[in-house]
């Protein structure tokens, strides 16, 4: 299933022109700079704007074409903004269900309100107002409203940017939860790096109104664009089960440990995979394992390649971890003393506390 968007538009001196594809399984990421045209893209694929001579088709339907226009109440989209835009006279479960019985009437609903309820862990807000929610909450209750529209598609545009960081904290494990358990294939707006990587499976490059690149996330995180934002690298993991509040985890046939998330919100939530985010700068490289470290994850890697980093006086080593790519920061100097090359076996060390 794809996306496939056709878009000219031009304001002042900017202009945003596409002509892509993107892909409508797990989660999507449109990713830039403010002002590089990806909430004006977002718009139009919800329908909000309309813009001559484009082309909007979701999988086999046809949104926009030509004199074709069909209105965002009837493209089957779940949207969430920056601000919740709840309805303030109306407790959460009006809020909730404002819509729901009339939708229900037209199509089948595969999302009921009790599950989305659980899914969210919105039981114990039901009565409350509004108002009197924190900025986490609404944006919860607003996911919820969206979901139990019974959308095909869900857009995301910067559900995060109001929120303080414990909010934000609070609020992604619900998102990854939509992602994982519900299906249903998510466009998400962000200029934060750090956001797309706990959430997306594809990204979304654009830059000054285009499309720079897209592909899967990990591949993606290895653009030269991204290290100057703080290169990083995502890995895949299965647990192993915890102990002493360590959380161990397998990556092919290695072990790594990391401190057990505490989201006291999602105990009842226990996945059996996990996404870990590494930033290059806390990936150090040693010729053989080390015995007197207290660093404990050390990883056999191989070296792959070399890039060019922000500063003169370093370099971004790219490695390979049990087929999953992972890059290391470190000075030139660091480079030469150790005498690293394409292909040489060397181990990636990298402390417990520095995994997210």
């Amino acid at each position: 299933m794809m996306l496939a968007v056709t878009l000219t538009v031009k304001r002042d001196a900017f202009t945003l022109q596409l002509n892509n594809s993107l892909p409508l399984q797990g989660v999507t990421a449109l990713f830039g700079r403010s002002g590089c045209g990806k909430t004006t893209l977002l718009r139009a694929i919800a329908g909000l704007d309309r813009h001559a001579d484009a082309t909007v088709q979701c999988s086999a339907t046809i949104w926009q074409q030509g004199s074709r226009f069909v209105p965002v109440h009837q493209r089957r989209i779940g949207m969430v903004f920056q601000e919740s835009s709840l309805l303030p006279h109306l407790s959460v479960k009006q809020n909730l269900l404002y819509g729901f019985k009339r939708l229900a009437k037209h199509i089948a609903v595969q999302l009921k309100p009790e599950q989305v309820i659980r899914l969210l862990e919105l039981a114990p807000l039901l009565e409350q107002a509004p108002g009197q929610l924190s900025g986490g909450q609404r944006q919860r209750v607003a996911l919820g409203r969206a979901l139990l529209s019974q959308p095909q598609l869900l857009l995301l545009d910067e559900p995060l940017a109001s929120l303080d960081q414990q909010s934000r904290s609070e609020i992604l494990p619900f998102l990854q939860r939509i992602a994982n358990t519900t299906g249903i294939p998510i466009l998400l707006v962000s200029h934060q790096l750090d956001d797309v990587v706990k959430l997306a499976d594809h990204l979304v490059l654009m830059q000054h109104g285009r499309i720079h690149s897209q592909g899967p996330l990990q591949q993606q995180l290895l653009q030269p664009e991204l290290a100057a934002i703080g290169a990083m690298s995502l890995l895949h993991a299965q647990s192993q089960g915890s102990n002493n509040h360590l959380l161990k985890l397998s990556i092919g046939q290695q072990q790594l440990q990391l401190p057990a998330p505490q989201h006291a919100n999602t105990a009842s939530y226990s996945p059996t995979s996990y996404r870990l985010r590494i930033q290059a700068r806390d990936v150090a490289l040693s010729l053989k394992p080390l015995s007197d470290s207290s660093v404990s994850n050390q990883l056999q890697v191989s070296i792959s390649g070399f890039n060019i980093a922000p500063h003169p006086a370093e370099t971004l080593v790219q490695l390979t971890l049990e087929g999953q790519p992972l890059q290391a920061l470190l000075t030139k100097h660091s480079v030469e003393r150790l005498g690293l090359q394409v292909g040489q076996q060397v181990y990636a060390q990298i402390k417990a506390v520095a995994l997210d």
